[in-house]
């Protein structure tokens, strides 16, 4: 199994430097990849339910400073030139998929192949009509842009006509290393599992139990079958977040329902100046998921 870590582009301690020295502590730790989250813009007042917290409330002010994931992993990639780079979830439909199509095909580029795309479709209505994208369409939407980004990511004249969005022939270069981007669905949703079984290359659950966990894997691979898809082929990228803590007895079960990578969060403490709590807690979290540290 491979393990990786969030790095944190939000919040007050989110700097280049912080970025910097996080991404190579996690690549002299043995960690395989970073992750980043995202948000574009944040309204004063959000009434959208948060599926990531059991009282359903954002808790985030609208001044939180949030680093455009793509750049910061650009960034961190350059110091930490082993690691995956991943998205823990990147909101695809406030985007448009071409220029989307483009950012990521660079960064692919750039960082020799390493990107992994855990994709959304988003939870916070405000935020789309603070950017103008329609929030009912959403589900629909993503599914069509995840199509044309990945006919475009094969560097041949495309010619698109879809229900949402329409290219009458064009063509992207530099494509992707491996003229594709691994795509793993956030969500855990009865229609996110369905949308990774139908059209994604990986589930990417977040803010789950080891029971919920446990009881979407079963469901995900259901739905492999009925699509005609291999189950093994389907990734599961893991994301505990604060549900439950990485214990020897949690990852024995990570172990035992296959899961192909453990993204662990690492929270940022206001009373640690140095990150030197945060460090501790790569740390352990290593140790307990048998991280083999790099020699420098």
């Amino acid at each position: 199994m491979e393990v990786g870590v969030i790095i944190h582009n939000a919040g007050d301690k989110a700097s280049p430097e912080n970025l910097v020295k996080t991404a190579r502590w996690a690549e002299e730790l043995g960690y395989h990849s970073i992750w980043l989250t995202d948000h574009v813009v944040l309204k004063e007042e959000v009434n959208s339910w948060y599926p990531y917290r059991t009282h359903g409330r954002w808790d985030y002010p609208p001044d939180t400073k949030w680093i455009d994931p793509l750049l910061t992993l650009a960034w961190a990639g350059a110091a930490a030139p082993t690691l995956k780079l991943g998205t823990s979830v990147l909101v695809v439909p406030l985007r448009n998929p071409i220029l989307l199509a483009k950012q990521l095909a660079s960064l692919d580029f750039l960082t020799g192949g390493r990107v992994i795309l855990g994709a959304g479709a988003g939870w916070m209505a405000e935020e789309f009509d603070l950017i103008g994208q329609d929030f009912a369409n959403r589900g629909r939407r993503v599914v069509e842009m995840v199509e044309l980004m990945r006919q475009l990511w094969r560097g041949e004249m495309v010619y698109f006509q879809g229900e949402f969005y329409q290219l009458p022939g064009g063509q992207m270069q530099p494509t992707p290393v491996r003229k594709t981007i691994p795509i793993v669905w956030g969500g855990h949703s009865d229609a996110a599992i369905r949308r990774a079984a139908r059209v994604g290359d990986g589930w990417h659950p977040t803010q789950i139990t080891l029971a919920e966990l446990e009881a979407g894997v079963k469901k995900l691979r259901q739905y492999c079958e009925e699509y005609g898809r291999d189950p093994a082929s389907t990734l599961v990228i893991a994301r505990p977040g604060d549900k439950y803590d990485i214990t020897p007895e949690a990852h024995a079960k990570h172990l035992e329902l296959g899961i192909n990578h453990l993204v662990v969060d690492t929270p940022i403490k206001q009373e640690d100046p140095d990150l030197s709590l945060l460090r501790e807690k790569m740390e352990r979290a290593a140790e307990v998921c048998g991280l083999t540290p790099r020699q420098s």
